[in-house]
């Protein structure tokens, strides 16, 4: 069973955006198999990589988009995106440097703040692009 389901009510409207919330899910879903099953170092290095990716690609897609069309939240929402990068940086090089590292907490972290996200500022975002597309 998967760590979080996707549902509709996570769906924001945009079919490229909702595509991408889908591949971070699952992506966060293998990162939480990976840390509950206790699977080797690489293992885990391979899935929070590709979650690290993943994210700083969906992000410049949004950001993108909140620049072409002039999403007025958009420095609070940069703002957003460049905590959670550093936050995962800072987690990418403890588990690097072989600190011991709660997986766990990370995991729940992640889960917490993409589901906030997604809820609140993509939620906003999505509203505002079907405007500014329906208006042009």
């Amino acid at each position: 069973m998967a760590y979080i389901e996707w549902q509709e009510a996570l769906a924001v409207g945009h079919p490229g955006i909702d595509e991408d919330h889908q591949t971070l899910v699952d992506a966060l879903n293998r990162l939480q198999a990976a840390v509950a099953e206790g699977r080797d170092r690489d293992e885990v290095a391979a899935v929070l990589y590709f979650l690290r990716d993943y994210t700083v690609s969906h992000f410049k897609t949004e950001e993108a988009l909140m620049i072409q069309y002039a999403f007025p939240q958009a420095s609070s929402h940069f703002a957003a995106h460049s905590d959670l990068l550093m936050q995962v940086s800072d987690f990418i090089a403890e588990f690097r440097s072989g600190k011991l590292v709660q997986g766990q907490s990370l995991v729940d972290f992640l889960e917490t703040w993409l589901i906030n996200h997604i809820l609140d500022s993509d939620r906003a975002l999505a509203v505002h692009l079907q405007g500014r597309v329906l208006a042009g």
